[in-house]
């Protein structure tokens, strides 16, 4: 298919959280598969800057997906796919052929010479065959096979696309190897006509068959049973959002590890999102001191022995209170040769929540700040409220993994096996901005130091962590991120402020999201969270969940959360809840008391436990707030 046609809509935000590079996507007649930023054309008019970001994932802008415009007649599409999966079933059921579609279209200016190209790249196979066609009148695939009945009236039969793909957690993706599967041999030469038949109507997989004319036969249900490696054999390392035969040039080391997933299977495709929000951004006390150096002089230091020469030689008086060290990290940041941590990009947003009147930009832009006021009751556990009129949030695609979510804690899931969305790198990403409101809270750094001490939290801390080390081993990943008990303190207050926010402003549940400010570093500590609510319309968010954090019903909404992380109505079995390899690395947390929909949590609902929020029937030692 050449047509630039648009075939089918999605929403510019969900380019980048449900629909992105490599990601499949079902329209009303096809299947498709989104492909790399490389074919796309970003429009300037679209660009979207967030300078901390840009440093921190080394682009010098991004961009948002041209929407389709408005109106009827032709309209032409602006993110580029492919037909994907190839393979396509009849939807007749007297025919049921499965057959791979391979380019052709009705109408194509020279289809004869287009077949004899095809008959090439697939071999010079004297049985090759085409039994469907892409018809851009319907723009559907047609079944083509000769005894096939069509659908009356001498119209062919539209094809549906098979309903299984192969995948591999390095982030390859396949068609299901029909033929090889079907014959147990990938080398044997029948290429006869196949179908596929349900044969029941249970719906299992033990009632799909594929059949071959030469009379080989096999249930789909040996792609999901113990043998399924010698089912389906090893990763092709298939890439085809960065081009339909494209491979990758590495060894896949996962490739003893395919699997066959339902091609709409939510683990087929989960994004990795790098965010910022959008502040008044202030240099830190390093950055400022080199602003005051000659810049000239600044811009020939390559070395931090060249760097720690100088200072001794007290060339930069304005540095000499820093080490060089810390000065040389600053540099290499500041001209984007190091990648900035996930803590490098919060703390300023930490700082901003910090310096309210530092940090507004006034309430005709996109970042306004107010001080709100913390209950008597938590006077002694909460330092400050921070109530965020308005925010204005960016989100940027980086890359993707499948079969499993990242592993890493930061959004960006360094330790996960992560997918390109390109073959060469730009130096673009795709993005979207979002506007909306939130409530700001953070910890005493005394009392949760003093906490966090405590023997039976440090036990507790450690049970969680060693479960998320062979959590990791298995998957053969890195397990060095544990974010400590701290964290889990906060991700829990977020989730059952969450709940009750949702319940108390209107909001669905999963239109709030979390984000989290921590980190125990003796320089950079941070103890807060952020729960706020955007969207993607110009306008932003509803309102309402900010007025939620006011002196007159902030005490309400935090005291009846934390009342309800007390008891569950699966308690004892939850508030009892060892960390679990094989579940979600968590205490006492499940899906009646804590958990939170995956689009507003940060760590896919991992790293959970109210036993530190408030006593349960199981603990009462290791309770923040008591």
């Amino acid at each position: 298919m050449s047509s630039k046609r648009a075939i089918g809509d999605v929403r510019p935000s969900q380019v980048i959280t449900t629909f992105g590079p490599g990601a499949i996507v079902d329209l009303q007649t096809l299947s498709v598969i989104v492909s790399g930023i490389d074919t796309w054309q970003p429009q300037e008019e679209l660009v979207i800057r967030e300078p901390r970001l840009e440093r921190a994932l080394r682009v010098s802008r991004f961009f948002q997906a041209e929407p389709v415009s408005s109106g009827f007649g032709y309209k032409k599409g602006t993110v580029p796919v492919s037909v994907f999966p190839r393979y396509q079933v009849c939807s007749n059921p007297n025919c049921a052929t499965l057959s791979e579609y391979k380019g052709l279209k009705y109408g194509y200016p020279s289809s004869e010479n287009r077949t004899e190209k095809l008959k090439k790249e697939y071999g010079g196979d004297p049985n090759f065959n085409h039994l469907c066609r892409y018809n851009d009148i319907t723009q559907e695939i047609e079944c083509k096979a000769p005894n096939c009945s069509g659908r009356g009236k001498g119209k062919r039969a539209p094809t549906v696309p098979a309903p299984f793909v192969v995948a591999c957690p390095s982030g390859h993706i396949d068609d299901f190897p029909w033929h090889a599967y079907v014959h147990r041999d990938a080398g044997d030469p029948c290429r006869q006509r196949m179908q596929l038949v349900y044969s029941g109507t249970t719906g299992s997989v033990s009632d799909i068959w594929v059949y071959c004319a030469c009379g080989k036969k096999r249930s789909v249900s040996d792609a999901f049973g113990e043998n399924r490696s010698l089912a389906l054999g090893e990763c092709t390392r298939k890439r085809p959002w960065l081009g339909i035969k494209n491979k990758d040039p590495h060894e896949c080391k996962h490739a003893g590890q395919l699997r066959a997933i339902q091609r709409g299977a939510t683990n087929g495709w989960f994004p990795l999102v790098r965010s910022a929000l959008s502040i008044k951004e202030a240099a830190s006390p390093i950055g400022q001191a080199l602003k005051k150096c000659p810049q000239h002089q600044v811009e020939k230091i390559d070395s931090q022995e060249k760097l720690q020469t100088l200072l001794d030689m007290e060339m930069f008086p304005a540095l000499t209170e820093f080490k060089a060290e810390d000065i040389w990290q600053t540099l290499l940041k500041e001209r984007g040769e190091i990648e900035t941590d996930e803590i490098d990009l919060r703390l300023p947003e930490w700082n901003a929540f910090r310096n309210i009147e530092g940090s507004n930009q006034g309430d005709q832009y996109d970042f306004f700040l107010e001080a709100g006021e913390v209950p008597d009751f938590l006077a002694d556990k909460v330092d400050r409220i921070v109530l965020a009129r308005k925010l204005l949030e960016v989100r940027a695609l980086t890359s993707f993994t499948r079969i499993d979510y990242a592993s890493g804690m930061d959004d960006d899931g360094m330790g996960a096996s992560r997918a390109p969305i390109y073959k060469e790198r730009q130096d673009w990403l795709p993005a979207v901005e979002v506007r909306g409101e939130g409530i700001f809270l953070e910890l005493k750094e005394e009392a949760l130091t003093a906490w966090e001490k405590e023997s039976a939290v440090q036990k507790r801390a450690a049970a969680i962590e060693q479960k998320y080390k062979e959590w990791a081993a298995e998957r053969g990943v890195d397990a060095d991120d544990f974010p400590g008990a701290r964290y889990v303190l906060l991700h829990s207050l977020a989730h059952v402020l969450m709940r009750q926010l949702a319940l108390d402003c209107g909001y669905s549940e999963s239109s709030v999201r979390e984000r989290i400010y921590s980190s125990t570093d003796p320089e950079r500590k941070m103890a807060g969270i952020l729960l706020y609510t955007a969207s993607a319309d110009s306008e932003g968010s509803l309102g309402g969940l900010v007025d939620l954090g006011t002196k007159e019903r902030f005490p309400n909404l935090i005291h009846n959360a934390l009342e309800n992380a007390k008891r569950c109505s699966s308690d004892p079995l939850c508030a009892d809840h060892q960390p679990d390899v094989h579940a979600t690395i968590n205490g006492a947390a499940c899906h009646a008391c804590v958990l939170a929909p995956e689009t507003s949590c940060e760590a896919f609902n991992r790293f959970l436990d109210r036993n530190f929020l408030m006593p349960t029937m199981a603990y009462s030692n290791m309770a923040y707030f008591k």
